[in-house]
Parts: C-alpha cells; structure tokens; sequence
C-alpha cells in the first residue's frame, strides 16, 4: 500500500479546490495562518511530507541536479561509472578534481532549511491541544521529527564531519547572533547527538503506520543507530582526529560505537519482526524481485513513489541503450565491480586458487545476485537479448558495422550505450515486453533501510569486536537467501581476510543502494578503492563455419581518466560561500 502519499496528495487536492462535502471546512490555501496548521493534524501531516521529502536518501532519482546524467551515487564508486563524460561526476568528481567551489555538488547537502522546519515542527507539536492531537498521536510525531533530525544530522556528519548543532528554531529577530552563526561541534558530538535523538524517536515511535507506509517506524529509528554507530566506529578505528576533533573521533571510542551498532542490530534481528525476502525458489529471481514487490517483510524503511503520479526516471535512465524511450544506460558497472562475485561451486572469488572461474564463459556458475545486479552479454531482459558485442567476426573478418556486426546494444553502437560492456539490472522493471517507460512514471520504492544491511552491519561491527564466531552467525543467513552453496560461514578465512570478505559482502548485496562509496570512506581506504583505473570487457561475437555462434572476452580501460581519491576527499568541503555566511565555520583540512 502506498496510502501515505496517496492520503498527502488528497491533501493537496484539498488546496487546489474540492467540493467534497467532508472538505468544505478547510480553509483555503491563501487563508492557512501558522495557527490552522498546528491546530489540524491533517494540515499538521501535510507540513511533515515537506519535510521527508526534502530529504536526500533517495538514490533513484538523479543526484546533483543532473550531476551524474542520470546515475546515481553509486557511479561515483568503484563499482560503476557514469556512461556520460560530460557530466561532472564522470570530468571532475571521480578524477578527484573538486575541491572548494567546484564540483564537489553532486554530493553536496546543507540541511539546516530542513532542520529548521523540524525543530520547528517539535516545538509546536508539543503545544498542540489535546483536541488535535491524542498522547499517542503527539508522541508519534515527536518521533518521526527527532528521527528525521538525526538523519540530517547524519547525512552532514558523513560528508563535512562536524557541523553545527542547532536543536531550537531560530528566530533572526530574538536570536542572539552567537547563537545564528554557530561555531562547527565536533564530529564526535554530532554523531553522539544522532545517537540520543535515535533513542529517543525509537521510544515513543509506532512499530508501524496502519495504512500509511513510508512514516518513520521505531525499528527505522533503531536502523539509523546501527548505521550511524558503525559510520562513528570506523571513522573512530580506521580515521584520524584533526582540527581539534571537528573531523575524526577518538580511536579509543571505536569499541564503544561498534557496540552500540551491535546491540541495536541485535535488537532489529529479535524484535522487530521483520525476516529476509525468501518468496521465490530462485535465488536470483527472489533477488530481483525484492527491489519490485510493492509488499515484503525485509524492508524497514523505504520511500515511496507513485507510478505515472509521483513516479521517477530510474527506468528510462538506465535500461539498456535499444530499450529506451530516451536517454538509458546512465550507469556502466565495472569489471572490477563483477570480478567481486564468487564462482558457485567453490565460493571463491575468479582470481583465487582453485575457483574453478571460466574464461569462456565468465557469467555462468556465479553468485547468484550477478544475474539480478548486472546485464552481461545475451542475458535476456524483457523478454530480448541483450546485445553487447562490439563487432562479429566470420571467417577471419570482423565486422563492427551498425546493423550487421555490433550489437543492438554493444560498446560503440552509440555514445549512450554502455561503456563498460555492462548494464545494470537491479531496480529495473522487467517483462515480457519491452516496458518504455517514461520519465517520472517509474514506480519502484527506494529502499533506506532493509534487514539485509541489518544482519551485514551486525557481521561487520562483531568481527570489529572480536568476536569471529558472532560475525560468522550473521554473515551465513545473507549469502544462503543469495543462493550461495560454498563457505556459508566464509569458513577459509579469519582475522583481516574475514573481515574483508564481509566487506565484499556488503558491496554486492548492497550495490546500487547509496553504500559503496560510503562505505569505501568511513574505512579509509578509499585512496585505494576509487583510485583505479575502471575496467570493462569487449565482447565479440564469432561466428563458426558451421553457423555455431561462440563469444571472445577480453579486459579493456573503459574510462578515459584514471579515478582519483586524496585524503582530503574523505571530508567534503565546507565551501567558501558558507563561510562568508558564517565566518566561524573552519574549513575541512586539504581545502
């Protein structure tokens, strides 16, 4: 059910006129005073939707304005890039050329509109009659607002480190100006104030919304402190402190937040009733469908679209480059990103010892989640081969011609293929006919948080802390709903080489969800992840005297420009124009 966006666009409609008779008692919107809104809780919701969607989890929309030509996040990662070099993801971000006034945006948010329209929002709620608002009904919008305060707060911490902690709604009338233009607080007390605002939103939260999906949960609150713990943890592991603490945390606080992620994933894990997707026999097929089933008891938290109302481009900008209305294939997946998934029948990775990997056919006897992730070359995706040769050869002579020897979607058929010789599938509706969907018509609920990430975030703080037996607990019930067979419990392994295997873990159940690059920073070593040259394959097609058609791979430089990752990149700048606003914002080492 989608009825909480469905209920706020009744609500819109109630603005824009309507001759219901149970509607001919709001006022108009010309005449709503600050006083209707806080004494009436429909208008009162309405004021919240602004708020959750001014929020920047949503990775399925285009990021930066534009900034990724369609991608998301993920293609400013190690594990695809944008297929379009002229956005400033592809020129400038992944080549490392940003710094304090040029584009660092296509990850850029400055939260404080949004964080003022919550504290704000927690004040009045507070002073709302007990006519408009029952105990219970206060205290869940209490809730949702110290939730969605901790999140802009989290959101900032992870790319700034620490900002300014602003808890009251500023008045520029009766405001002290100390108090309008506050200095940074350290990184460590943003992310302890994320922490208290978690608990408290996770007390009084509602363990749902009947009929209104997409409203925070507890259990989305209890989410956000195990991410939020984990992020504080490593930072305080593998990070340094700088500026006094405004970036950086104490190393000797790293057990203590690893703790603290654990407990509150445990807690999930016991408690909140949620379970893994396990609906389909096919480990790749329940794989793909976790992203299109509109009900599941795997994700948390999650925002919601509308097909054809309220719906986004994700479809049109990444399906393959002969299934498109317009634009497709924003993001090429890399070679890299692929060789990250194991062989089936061993559970090691291609390049290991005894893998058991096939050259000639490359894609096969994988991961299950390769299939359901990425489109390799001749996969079908809806209902048609997927073509990715680049030419075709027949005795002895290749042919790279459009029309005749490249494929309908190979590398060089146009500049919006692929540039990688992959495309990706997750997220994609599929069919057994080519969908078209236009823009802003797809309808595919963006994931913020699912127990997934919930069991993997319990792994990795458990190895953190020691304790491998735990870790392995964990690990084991993602990769067997993966359909993985070999080393469940990634028995070979202990010490670093566990731990680094539960980090490719996550990158391959998690790609394409707004975590690999994150992730690559908050354990530093990002100066090595994203600073690579991006490899892909080209395929050709070859055409035996006797008719048999057989494929040729071979590895190639699928990015113009090496990526670039220096320690300053760890933080993002604070940005010139903030602070001539505020000239007691100190700027972020390296800038």
């Amino acid at each position: 059910m989608k009825s909480y966006y469905l209920s706020t666009l009744l609500l819109i409609f109630i603005f824009i006129g309507c001759t219901d008779d149970d509607f001919l008692n709001e006022p108009p919107l010309d005449r709503i005073t600050e006083s209707d809104v806080w004494n009436d809780k429909a208008l009162m919701d309405t004021y919240f939707f602004q708020i959750y969607e001014n929020m920047p989890w949503d990775y399925l929309k285009d990021f930066g304005g534009g900034a990724g030509g369609g991608a998301h996040r993920d293609a400013l990662s190690d594990i695809a890039r944008s297929t379009y070099s002229w956005t400033p993801a592809t020129n400038s971000f992944r080549p490392g050329n940003w710094g304090t006034s040029n584009n660092s945006w296509p990850l850029d948010w400055w939260g404080y509109f949004n964080l003022w329209k919550i504290n704000y929002s927690i004040e009045n709620i507070e002073k709302a009659p007990n006519n408009v608002l029952t105990e219970e009904e206060r205290n869940n919008r209490l809730g949702e607002m110290y939730y969605l305060r901790a999140f802009c707060y989290f959101e900032m911490v992870k790319r700034y480190g620490g900002v300014p902690i602003i808890l009251e709604a500023q008045n520029p009338d009766i405001t002290p100006q100390e108090e309008l233009f506050p200095p940074r607080n350290t990184e460590k007390e943003v992310y302890d104030q994320i922490l208290a605002d978690v608990q408290t939103a996770f007390e009084i939260l509602p363990d749902n919304w009947p009929s209104q999906e997409g409203r925070a949960t507890k259990w989305a609150a209890k989410s956000l402190e195990s991410r939020a713990a984990l992020y504080a943890a490593s930072i305080a592991k593998y990070g340094s402190l700088q500026l006094d603490g405004l970036v950086g945390l104490p190393s000797s606080e790293a057990q203590t937040y690893y703790q603290i992620s654990l407990n509150a994933s445990q807690t999930i894990i016991l408690e909140s009733g949620h379970s893994l997707f396990i609906q389909y026999p096919d480990p790749t097929e329940n794989y793909t469908r976790l992203f299109l089933d509109e009900s599941d008891d795997e994700t948390i938290f999650k925002k919601i679209w509308i097909p054809f109302e309220k719906g986004h481009s994700y479809d049109l900008r990444n399906v393959p480059y002969s299934y498109r209305l317009d634009w497709g294939s924003s993001m090429s997946p890399t070679k890299q990103f692929v060789d990250s998934y194991e062989v089936l029948s061993s559970g090691l990775l291609p390049s290991e010892p005894g893998s058991g990997y096939d050259e000639t056919n490359p894609w096969e006897n994988r991961d299950p989640r390769l299939k359901a992730t990425i489109i390799t070359n001749n996969d079908v995706f809806q209902g048609a081969p997927v073509e990715i040769w680049y030419g075709t050869e027949r005795d002895g002579n290749i042919d790279t011609g459009n029309g005749t020897g490249i494929g309908k979607d190979g590398l060089g058929v146009h500049p919006d293929a692929t540039k990688t010789g992959f495309y990706v599938r997750k997220y994609l509706e599929d069919g057994s006919n080519p969908l078209f969907i236009p823009q802003y018509y797809s309808g595919q609920d963006c994931i913020i948080f699912r127990l997934g990430e919930i069991y993997l975030n319990a792994a990795e703080a458990a190895i953190e802390l020691g304790n491998e037996g735990l870790a392995r607990d964990y690990i084991q019930p993602v990769r067997e709903r993966a359909g993985l067979t070999q080393n469940l419990r990634l028995e070979p392994f202990s010490g670093n080489e566990l731990r680094d295997r539960i980090r490719n873990e996550r990158k391959l159940e998690l790609a394409f969800e707004d975590h690999r690059y994150w992730d690559v920073r908050r354990w530093r070593i990002a100066e090595e992840a994203l600073s690579i040259q991006v490899e892909g394959v080209r395929t050709l097609r070859v055409i035996t005297p006797s008719g048999e058609e057989t494929f040729i791979y071979e590895t190639f430089d699928a990015e113009e420009n090496p990526m670039n990752f220096f320690e300053r990149h760890y933080y993002m700048p604070i940005g010139q124009d903030r602070r001539n606003n505020n000239d007691k914002l100190i700027e972020n080492p390296g800038y």
